[in-house]
């Protein structure tokens, strides 16, 4: 059975590269049957986020604040995932303009800010972190070299092996931050902007993220490459399986889970059975 992460990205490797025309496509839901094609996104959209409200609904304890935060963090970073939803190997090496920076080197970018930002909020809360606030500055770079967390020089691959890069910080961060307590909120962190503490070092993490979304979008743009309104479309269901995940994390709502999941990995095959086999 697959989970619903499973089943939005079968949704997306089915719609995702359809072109404009193909979304006036003769679709039918119910009573639902002047849409076309798109239909089927919108309605997943609809049950993602009724699933979201169900589990919500069953958690036992409330979201402590950290937990809040990272939530807010996971949903830019599938923003992301979304934005580059179209991005093919081609596209990652394209500058916009002279002196612009290409996709590559805008998430190489991002990538090595999400190992930064992890490594300050870990060092903030390390026992080997000095109680001496000047030799505690002085160490954090040993310590982030000790415990890996430098971003890579290079960011080599295809659009596939640069979003597994990505995912694997962004996994990390959500592992290694899960236990963070609200009391460590307001522990101080260091880094080259002097002492604040470690609640804006976490918002840092998604405010970053949104900041360069908004670069891979304008540079995907500038290269010829806009989005369609399938890739519009995979992007917002993106943004809404990520408090699904949020809340599954947890163990929340395994049968609503189950059901939605299966719903749309059954819909996906029917999108690729139809387009890849009907004439439109």
């Amino acid at each position: 059975m697959p989970s619903v992460t499973e089943a939005v990205e079968a949704l997306v490797r089915a719609t995702a590269d359809l072109p404009d025309e193909e979304m006036d496509r003769p679709w039918t839901w119910d009573a639902y049957d002047e849409e076309g094609l798109r239909f089927a996104l919108l309605l997943a959209q609809h049950e993602l986020r009724d699933l979201a409200v169900r589990m919500s609904a069953l958690r036992r304890a409330p979201a402590t604040q950290a937990e809040l935060i990272l939530t807010q963090y996971h949903a830019a970073y599938r923003d992301l995932t979304g934005a580059l939803a179209g991005t093919q190997d081609e596209d990652l090496d394209r500058a916009p303009a002279a002196e612009e920076w290409p996709v590559r080197e805008v998430l190489r970018h991002m990538l090595g800010a999400e190992y930064g930002f992890l490594g300050v909020v870990q060092y903030a809360r390390s026992p080997e972190r000095p109680a001496d606030a000047a030799r505690a500055e002085a160490g954090l770079s040993g310590f982030r070299e000790r415990h890996g967390y430098r971003g890579p020089a290079e960011l080599p691959g295809g659009i596939a092996e640069v979003r597994t890069a990505l995912f694997e910080v962004h996994r990390r961060v959500l592992r290694e931050l899960a236990g963070l307590t609200d009391d460590e909120l307001e522990w101080p962190a260091f880094f080259w902007d002097g002492e604040r503490p470690i609640r804006f070092r976490l918002h840092r993490f998604a405010a970053h993220l949104v900041q360069h979304t908004v670069q891979v979008d304008k540079t995907l743009v500038a290269i010829g490459d806009a989005p369609t309104e399938a890739q519009r479309l995979v992007r917002i269901l993106y943004r809404e399986l990520a408090p699904v995940e949020m809340l599954a994390a947890g163990g929340v709502g395994e049968a609503e889970r189950r059901a939605v999941a299966a719903t749309l990995w059954d819909r996906a095959g029917e999108i690729e059975a139809l387009v890849n086999v009907v004439p439109h």
